[in-house]
C-alpha cells in the first residue's frame, strides 16, 4: 500500500479493497485499487476512500465537448477492452489517453463474446460516456465502431460486406464487428 502524499502512476496498485475502496481517479482491479491517473494518494479515512488528487490536463478540457474519440483497441479481456485514445474529434493528441470499453457498450444487440464485436488492434470510433481516466466509451450509435480492422489470420486490411461482416481480400476469411462508418468498403462485386 502507498503512503498518503505519495507520488503515482496511472495503473500502479495503491491499495487492496478490503481497506479501501476505489475513489476519484482511482479503478478497481481485481481486488485491488489502482491509481487511474497521475498525482498524489490521499486516503480517506472517514468513508475508506482511496484518492488521487491528480494533476489537471488541458486535454481533459476537449474532452468536456467531444461528440466522439479515436483509439486503438490494444486489450481485449473476456467482457472489456483497454483502448488507447489518440485522436479527439479530428484533433490529435500526444500522449494518448487510455479508454475503457465494457461489453455492454459495444451494441445494442446482445453479444455472446466481446469478440463479435470488436478485436485487438482495431481502430474504432467512440463516444466518452465521461471525463473521468480511464475514459469510459460507448460504440452504441449508428456511426460509432469500428472503423479499421486487419484480419486475425493473415493481418491484411479487411474489406466491409454489409453491416456487420468484414471479408479479408487475401485469405477470404470473414469476421463479424461492430461497425461504424468503416473506411474501406467494397467496390462492385
Amino acid at each position: 500500500m502507498r503512503g498518503q502524499g505519495d507520488f503515482v502512476y496511472p495503473g500502479e496498485e495503491i491499495a487492496v479493497i478490503e481497506e479501501f475502496s476505489a475513489g476519484e481517479n482511482t479503478y478497481e482491479d481485481n481486488g485491488q485499487v489502482r491509481a487511474s491517473s497521475l498525482g498524489k494518494v490521499f486516503y480517506d479515512m472517514i468513508n475508506r476512500r482511496s484518492n488521487i488528487l491528480s494533476v489537471k490536463r488541458p486535454i481533459l478540457l476537449n474532452l468536456k465537448k467531444a461528440k466522439y474519440v479515436y483509439g486503438t483497441v490494444t486489450l481485449v479481456k473476456e467482457d472489456s477492452a483497454t483502448v488507447s485514445i489518440n485522436s479527439i474529434e479530428e484533433r490529435f493528441i500526444s500522449p494518448s489517453i487510455t479508454g475503457y470499453l465494457h461489453i455492454s457498450q459495444i451494441s445494442n444487440k446482445y453479444l455472446e463474446k466481446i469478440t463479435d464485436g470488436i478485436k485487438l488492434g482495431d481502430i474504432i470510433k467512440a463516444r466518452p460516456l465521461s471525463i473521468s481516466i480511464p475514459l469510459p466509451l460507448t460504440l452504441k450509435g449508428k456511426d460509432l465502431g469500428v472503423v479499421l480492422a486487419q484480419c486475425s489470420i493473415c493481418g491484411t486490411l479487411m474489406i466491409k460486406t454489409d453491416e456487420e461482416h468484414l471479408k479479408c481480400p487475401n485469405c477470404g476469411n470473414i469476421e463479424k464487428r461492430k461497425l461504424g462508418n468503416y473506411a474501406v468498403k467494397k467496390v462492385g462485386n
